[in-house]
C-alpha cells in the first residue's frame, strides 16, 4: 500500500514537472514569436527608409509609394482579402519601386522620352526590387508583387509578359492604385490628369490593361460605394 502511495506521489511531482516544462516551452515559444515578428518589421522597416530616400530625391514621385499602399489596401479589403493579406499587398505596394534604386537618376528624371536602352533599364526595376527583398522568406508573396505589378492583361506588360489571372493577384491590385496615382502626379514629362480624366482612362483601360473587376471596385471605392455618372 506504502508503495502504491509513493508511486502516485511520484507521479503527481513527475506530471508538475512537465506540466511546468510545457508552460516554459510556450512561453519561450512566444518569445521566439515575438522577436521573429519584430525582426521581420525591422527588415521591412529598413527598406521602406531605402524606398522613401529614393522617393525623397524626386519631388514628382514623394510620398507616391505611401499613396499606392493606401489605396491597394482599400481595394484588397473591397475584394474580400482578409486583413492579413490586405496589409501584405500594402506592403508591397509601399515597396513596390524599391527596384529604381539601381536605376540612374538621369533616367528616372528625365524630361522628355525615354531611348530604347534607356526604357530596357526602366523595365528592369520590378526585377530588381523583387531580388532585394528575395531573402526575405516570409515576404515572397510581397517579392511576387513587386516582381509583376506592371504585367499587363493582354500580356504586354513585364518583365514576363504574363497575361489574365496568371498575374498575381497583389500585383493586379498594386497596378490599378499604381497607375491612378501615376496619372494623378506630375511627372516631368506630363502634367498630372484631373481625377475624372485619370477615371476614364482606367476605365478605358479595363480588359486589355488592367483587372475589369479591380477596376469595377476602385472606380465605386473612389466614388464612395456607388456608380459616378459622370464617368
Amino acid at each position: 500500500m506504502a508503495g502504491a502511495v509513493e508511486t502516485a506521489q511520484e507521479l503527481k511531482v513527475a506530471y508538475g514537472r512537465l506540466r511546468a516544462a510545457y508552460q516554459q516551452s510556450l512561453r519561450y515559444a512566444r518569445d521566439l514569436k515575438s522577436v521573429h515578428d519584430r525582426l521581420q518589421r525591422a527588415f521591412l522597416q529598413s527598406l521602406l527608409g531605402l524606398a522613401n530616400a529614393l522617393e525623397a530625391k524626386d519631388p514628382y514621385t514623394r510620398g507616391h509609394s505611401e499613396r499606392v499602399a493606401g489605396l491597394a489596401r482599400e481595394l484588397a479589403l473591397r475584394l474580400g482579402a482578409s486583413p492579413s493579406e490586405a496589409r501584405l499587398i500594402a506592403q508591397a505596394g509601399l515597396l513596390h519601386d524599391l527596384g529604381k534604386i539601381g536605376i540612374p537618376e538621369s533616367v528616372l528624371r528625365k524630361p522628355g522620352p525615354l531611348t530604347g536602352e534607356e526604357w530596357a533599364l526602366m523595365r528592369e526595376h520590378p526585377l530588381v526590387g523583387a531580388r532585394i527583398v528575395a531573402p526575405l522568406e516570409f515576404f515572397a508573396e510581397g517579392a511576387l508583387i513587386i516582381r509583376h505589378h506592371h504585367e499587363r492583361q493582354d500580356g504586354s506588360g513585364y518583365p514576363a509578359g504574363l497575361s489574365g489571372e496568371a498575374i498575381p493577384l497583389g500585383a493586379r491590385i498594386v497596378a490599378v492604385a499604381d497607375v491612378f496615382d501615376a496619372l494623378t502626379s506630375d511627372r516631368p514629362y506630363r502634367r498630372s490628369l484631373e481625377r475624372r480624366e485619370a477615371f476614364r482612362s482606367i476605365e478605358a483601360s479595363a480588359e486589355r490593361l488592367l483587372d475589369a473587376g479591380i477596376v469595377s471596385a476602385f472606380l465605386c471605392l473612389v466614388a464612395g460605394g456607388r456608380p459616378d455618372p459622370l464617368l
